[in-house]
């Protein structure tokens, strides 16, 4: 079924889930969608000091690994994109519980439930699968406001970079991967994924 059916719930996902595949394939090396390959956008094509991110005046740069031979054997979503949680699960990275490395990382095991997804399946956030390896500080309070019905998210706000969208879309999965977050189906909402 096309992902832009109007006759079906969610059909506006599918709409922009394939708009940001485009997207994706866009942004991919030259020849790589010629050979059937989806190159994942974590993967740098640049050299890092030219990449707009790092300070290429910055003597350390040199110590940093090229991401691009790092992240070769990493578990990839179905976009091609680095799988973080399976890379985490398959012990491949293990984050710091601290900038010294002593100590673990303080996990949180308790599920936020989002209803207002109009016709979209619900949001089941996975504190567990972020404080793995992110400090509570990182997104409280100064991106989330840790109080339920205080954080106005959309979509809108997301894919512009605000409240999920700080990580999603840059340095973890992409909001295009839909059913990542809106995973529990209602009413007549179906798991259109499966």
């Amino acid at each position: 079924m096309f992902c832009g059916d109007r006759k079906r719930p969610g059909w506006r996902a599918g709409v922009f889930w394939g708009l940001g595949l485009c997207a994706l394939m866009m942004a991919a090396p030259a020849g790589a969608a010629a050979q059937g390959v989806l190159v994942p956008k974590f993967y740098h094509t640049v050299p890092l000091a030219k990449d707009g991110i790092h300070d290429p005046s910055d003597e350390a740069l040199r110590l940093l690994q090229d991401p691009t031979r790092v992240l070769l054997n990493f578990p990839v979503d179905r976009l091609g994109e680095v799988d973080w949680m399976k890379t985490l699960d398959e012990g491949l990275i293990r984050p710091r519980g601290s900038v010294t490395g002593e100590g673990q990382p303080r996990v949180l095991d308790m599920d936020v439930l989002m209803k207002n997804t109009a016709e979209m399946p619900y949001v089941l956030f996975p504190h567990k699968a972020h404080t793995r390896w992110l400090a509570c500080a990182n997104c409280h309070s100064a991106i989330f406001v840790p109080k339920a019905g205080t954080n106005p998210i959309n979509m809108a706000k997301v894919m512009t970079g605000q409240y999920c969208g700080v990580c999603h879309g840059k340095v973890a999965f992409t909001w295009i991967l839909c059913e990542r977050c809106h995973s529990i189906p209602h009413g007549s909402i179906p798991a259109w994924w499966k």
